[in-house]
């Protein structure tokens, strides 16, 4: 059988075995009912170990594209692909091309967010904003500006007032000591739109990055069906580990580093001062750029530490940031900083797309921050979440002798909670849902979610105080009865 396995690729060549046969599969090359060749057979062809092609046919297995016989005949059978096919041989190049892959953790994942802009019950599950605290109150002139029909309802009103935000973000930059010009700002609908078109531009099938563990499962399929080999650092109370992260830049020669260094979602982590900087000479030590994330940078309840942008000298940083979180959902805004050279990349990537940023948007922002009204109203935020999060520890520690310990974060929506090994998450996430209490359970944040567990996930910017203490209460309720459930 012919397999092209490359050995200097970062995918595991198992992986890269089981994504060859699925293509022959999928392509109709090997027919329902095929039998594959014997383990030992197909890794003396290959060259590997017998180990890696039953990982390779484990993993097909798991996806449903083959079945194994223990009884005659005895082997690795190909099972037709029944959905795979559902668009008929004229599509079947554009199937091709769109392979996304729904993993459980995304799914379990997304299900809490949406269950989460639900009114009904206590929900500390997906990071939904308090929509009491209304942003845009007393913008209704705006709206009026946006339906002109005279010279600045056009598009080159449109191009102007993407210009004029463009320099409204570079204001706002200067309170983070960020200073660049609007030639350094390209403004997208959302971060993950950002990196999304990063690694359309800069990365192909097989490359790597090297990323923070444990991470969002939105985030990691962002990578993971881009067929990116996603490389996980685990993290310490300060931040990654750096001797583990430097061992993988020199293992993998990554393409990137991403990375949250302001309250890490989902652990809440802050990286120290120290951290940033030992990253930054890494970085530049073995020229690979940085993603630096920063949607929580408004959510500071601490002194904030700098970015990595503004440490960064060498120009390997690119700064992440979306409105999404202080700003109107439906009103999508997010803006990459970088070199010019890579700005107008972005840009002439976008053009070629025709991807169109919301001008209401736009309008709304640019209206909101000359006015000043963006920046009171951050503060207006910083307090009421700040206060929320006391609010949420106190409770938490009533209920400390039931199993459950945290870190406090010195910023941020989240708070990500440890648990004692006699309680298992799953159950007790389920056992809080039935009390109508919505919470996310940790191994959804581990593209590996057999080897961590132990973990919890509460987002606290959608909840009263009155469901902050009764949640939590509800919660301790819970954790109880999973114990009973291990002891008995």
């Amino acid at each position: 059988m012919d397999l092209k396995i490359d050995r200097n690729s970062c995918v595991p060549v198992y992986q890269q075995i089981a994504r060859k046969l699925e293509e022959k599969i999928v392509s109709g090359e090997l027919a329902d009912g095929f039998k594959l060749p014997p383990e030992r057979r197909l890794a003396d062809e290959i060259g590997v170990h017998r180990n890696t092609v039953i990982k390779a046919y484990d993993m097909l297995i798991t996806e449903g594209l083959v079945v194994v016989s223990r009884e005659k005949p005895k082997g690795y059978f190909v099972k037709a692909a029944q959905d795979t096919q559902k668009f008929g041989k004229r599509f079947f190049p554009l199937e091709k091309a769109f392979r996304y892959e729904f993993r459980k953790a995304e799914k379990t994942f997304n299900d809490v967010y949406w269950k989460s802009e639900k009114e009904e019950g206590i929900s500390f599950g997906g990071m939904v904003m308090d929509r009491q605290l209304n942003p845009v109150e007393g913008m209704e002139h705006v709206v009026a500006k946006i339906f002109d029909y005279s010279e600045k309802g056009s598009m080159e009103g449109f191009y102007d007032e993407t210009e004029r935000l463009r320099e409204n973000i570079c204001r706002l930059l200067t309170e983070q000591n960020i200073y660049v010009t609007p030639k350094n700002i390209q403004i997208l609908a959302e971060s993950n739109q950002i990196i999304s078109y990063l690694m359309m531009l800069y990365l192909r099938e097989g490359d790597c990055i090297v990323a923070e563990s444990p991470m969002v499962p939105d985030n990691f399929s962002i990578f993971y069906n881009r067929g990116i080999h996603v490389v996980g650092i685990p993290m310490e109370d300060d931040g990654m580990r750096m001797d583990m992260l430097e061992e993988a830049i020199r293992q993998y020669k990554p393409k990137f580093i991403y990375t949250l260094p302001n309250y890490h979602n989902p652990t809440g982590t802050t990286m120290s001062l120290k951290k940033r900087q030992t990253l930054l000479k890494l970085a530049n030590d073995y020229n690979v750029p940085i993603i630096e994330e920063d949607y929580q940078w408004d959510f500071a309840y601490e002194k904030r530490l700098p970015s990595l942008y503004t440490l960064d000298t060498n120009k390997l940083v690119i700064y992440v940031y979306s409105f999404t979180l202080i700003f109107p959902y439906m009103m999508k805004m997010g803006y990459a900083v970088g070199p010019a050279d890579l700005i107008d990349m972005m840009g002439y990537a976008l053009s070629i797309d025709e991807t169109a940023v919301s001008g209401i948007g736009q309008y709304f922002l640019n209206e909101y921050i000359h006015s000043g009204q963006y920046e009171n109203h951050v503060k207006v935020v910083q307090k009421v979440y700040k206060a929320k999060l006391d609010l949420l520890c106190q409770e938490l520690d009533k209920i400390a002798d039931k199993g459950i310990s945290y870190k406090k974060p010195k910023g941020g929506l989240l708070l990500w909670c440890t648990l004692t090994d006699d309680i298992n998450e799953r159950a007790l996430c389920k056992r809080a849902a039935e009390k109508g209490v919505l919470l996310v359970p940790g191994w959804v944040f581990y593209e590996s979610n057999k080897k961590k567990r132990g973990h919890i996930r509460l987002c606290f910017s959608n909840v009263t105080d009155d469901q902050i203490c009764r949640g939590i209460r509800l919660l301790g309720q819970a954790l109880d009865e999973c114990r009973e459930i291990t002891i008995n």
